[in-house]
């Protein structure tokens, strides 16, 4: 149950802090005193937009925070599986920073919204008189089904298969388009490939090759040059000759002076690598020799080279290779896509059998659910003055599956005995609606735990006895969970256990609300003012204590 709520600089509130009890609380007060602002603060608890519009003090935080006595409401497995702390008494927090931003918190720890909604889906019901156009949703009709049914476990499990099997559809018509536009593509990616194997790109060394290429094309030019080279080194008056006499002239005054030693090591040094140089050229001419052959082979490596990176507007060799290597990729998975797309259909059809199974089952619970719920909300019926009004709910087979299994579900009404059954929302008036809505939400509390049940004007439409019925009927409820309604009644203001006044205070400057909890005297002053206005008689003095009997 709820137990405590707190406003800060929300709406009109500058700050509020209320305690609640067991039973029906009743929240009276004009119009336009601020009591949507409370249903408002309720709607952030449970996950609604944050706006930053809804600030009173545009430079100040706007905080709303709420405790629920959680015990015995079987939630343990849903804070254990989003690694939340659970708490017999949980604080939900919601803060609106002045520039918009809002953040949430459960129990101390940060949530995002979609979280801070599932959570408040299990711990309050909202039903606002604006809302009772739901009645013909789609998502509705279901949700009261399956509650009479006590059916959310199956059709959890239903809609976590349909899920797959949408998924795994889904995947299925991606991977049968891939296959089309590869298999189109295949011949022109084995092309490539084969053009790209072909070039065997690992063993080329492109520095190499254009070394190797200007070597074989210049061998006949580069062997005479060597030659003469060998010869200006080795003959009897050549380089070698000439370093041979200098050596030994230094030799015979090198030790006179250190230095003219270290020149003659120096010549020394300088004849033996001029010995290794023509050693070395004589070599390298002994490796070159003119072979067209080869030097055409060189040249086709580097023009299939030039060509490939030409085409592919790359610029060296790993590019190429990284190319054929996606090339090879996009070929194996166009080779293995019938594979996959054979598993892929077998397991869409294990998933779609289950699941018409599934459905199956869903469909013959439902249609026990829905016999069951026309037979409870009659019982309310007959309490709210609707004694020959009856609602049915038509559970049909839809032609396909769906998110809810394989059904529709249409509540159809008939106000009058002799009537005809027609949906809802074409035949029933407002009050109608409003005493339709109750009775489910009445008949629902056997099957559907809540800790609080919130109600805006569910009395929309409807007066004078009638009014007694429906605060009789909320009393009834509130023996189940923790009721609170936002009423203009008197008849179930009466029937209260405990009541909050919302009223608008001014110092001329700034408007705020404010919110006040009745003691029994004051009770029965504002269920009198309800009763007969500002002028308060001494009749309508007593008919406030008798509503409150």
């Amino acid at each position: 149950m709820l137990c405590q709520l707190e406003v800060v600089n929300y709406g009109l509130i500058d700050k509020v802090d209320l305690s609640f009890d067991k039973g029906l609380t009743a929240i009276t007060g004009e119009t336009g005193s601020g009591k949507s602002i409370l249903l408002g603060a309720f709607g952030l608890l449970t996950g609604e937009r944050a706006d930053s519009k809804s600030i009173k003090f545009a430079n100040q935080k706007c905080i709303v925070e709420a405790e629920f006595s959680i015990k015995g409401y079987g939630l343990e497995n849903f804070f254990k599986e989003n690694d939340l702390d659970f708490e017999e008494i949980t604080v939900i927090r919601r803060e609106i920073a002045p520039g918009g931003k809002s953040r949430a918190f459960v129990n101390d720890t940060p949530v995002n919204v979609s979280l801070l909604k599932a959570l408040g889906e299990r711990l309050v019901d909202v039903h606002s008189q604006h809302q009772n156009s739901i009645l013909s949703e789609r998502g509705f009709q279901f949700s009261v089904v399956d509650a009479f049914g006590n059916l959310e476990n199956a059709l959890t499990a239903y809609q976590t298969e349909y899920v797959q099997w949408k998924e795994s559809i889904k995947k299925l018509n991606e991977l049968k388009e891939s296959e089309a536009r590869y298999k189109q593509e295949l011949d022109y990616f084995l092309f490539q490939l084969q053009e790209l194997q072909l070039a065997q790109l690992e063993d080329i060394d492109k520095e190499a090759l254009e070394s190797e290429q200007d070597t074989l094309a210049n061998a006949e030019q580069i062997t005479q040059s060597l030659i003469v080279c060998v010869r200006s080194i080795e003959e009897e008056n050549g380089l070698s000759s000439g370093i041979t006499q200098v050596k030994s002239s230094l030799q015979k005054i090198s030790n006179f002076n250190p230095e003219l030693f270290a020149l003659a090591q120096r010549v020394d040094s300088i004849s033996i690598e001029l010995r290794e140089i023509a050693r070395e050229m004589e070599q390298f001419s002994d490796r070159v020799s003119l072979d067209p052959a080869r030097l055409q082979e060189v040249e086709d490596k580097l023009a299939t080279l030039f060509h490939l990176l030409q085409k592919h507007r790359l610029s060296d060799v790993s590019e190429l290779i990284s190319l054929r290597n996606q090339i090879e990729e996009k070929v194996q998975f166009t080779s293995n896509l019938d594979q996959e797309i054979l598993s892929l259909e077998k397991q869409c059809t294990t998933l779609q059998e289950s699941l018409e199974k599934k459905a199956n089952s869903l469909t013959q619970q439902r249609q026990k659910a829905a016999k069951q719920a026309t037979a409870d909300v009659a019982a309310f019926f007959k309490k709210l003055s609707l004694a020959h009004a009856e609602l049915e709910f038509e559970v049909s087979q839809a032609k396909e599956l769906n998110s809810f299994g394989k059904n529709e579900i249409r509540i159809l009404f008939k106000a009058n005995a002799g009537g005809t059954f027609q949906p809802i929302q074409n035949v029933a008036s407002g009050g109608e609606i409003s005493r339709v809505m109750l009775a489910l939400k009445a008949a629902i509390t056997k099957y559907k735990k809540l800790p609080v049940l919130i109600l805006d004007e569910i009395d929309q439409g409807v007066s004078g006895e009638v009014g007694k019925q429906i605060g009789a009927v909320l009393k009834e409820i509130s023996h189940q969970l923790q009721l609170i309604t936002i009423t203009h009644l008197p008849q179930i203001a009466g029937q209260a256990s405990h009541h909050f006044k919302v009223f608008k205070t001014s110092d001329g400057q700034t408007t705020s609300t404010q919110v006040l909890s009745l003691n029994p005297d004051q009770r029965v002053q504002e269920i009198a003012e309800m009763l007969s206005g500002k002028e308060i008689t001494e009749a309508a003095m007593t008919n406030a204590r008798e509503l409150m009997l």
